[in-house]
């Protein structure tokens, strides 16, 4: 599976496009601390190879391209809120949005030593397997 399906995760995407909430309202400040998976960007990588699912359909009529699934990290770091940024296939964003939906609860952003939620976009691309022409 893990050549079939390309994660491309960039922490410096994460860091700029978290948004840190209090009380359910945006604010302009940003978190001293991000949020972040638990053992880090690699750990988010390997975790995602291993429960991506490439939806056979999309294989079949050769359909790929990035997926962009923002979502919210809540104070116990739970995933909450997920919504597709940029859609490539209806198949694909829907195994985007139940990889993200499933994933384990994440380490949540703080504020001056206080957990708060926090956006994140994450971009998952689907590429499709390489087939040996000889």
């Amino acid at each position: 599976m893990k050549n079939i399906i390309t994660v491309i995760i960039s922490l410096f995407m994460l860091m700029l496009s978290s948004s840190v909430f209090a009380e359910g309202e945006e604010l302009t400040v940003k978190a001293n601390q991000h949020a972040y998976f638990p053992g880090g960007q690699s750990a988010l990588a390997t975790w995602l190879s291993e429960n991506v699912k490439y939806p056979q359909e999309c294989i079949d009529k050769k359909v790929d391209g990035e997926v962009i699934v923002s979502f919210i990290v809540e104070r116990d770091g739970s995933i909450t809120g997920i919504r597709m940024e940029q859609s490539v296939d209806p198949k694909l964003d829907a195994e985007a949005k139940r990889v993200v939906g499933v994933m384990p609860n994440w380490v949540a952003a703080e504020m001056n030593g206080v957990k708060t939620r926090s956006r994140l976009m994450l971009p998952i691309r689907f590429t499709l397997p390489q087939t040996n022409k000889k």
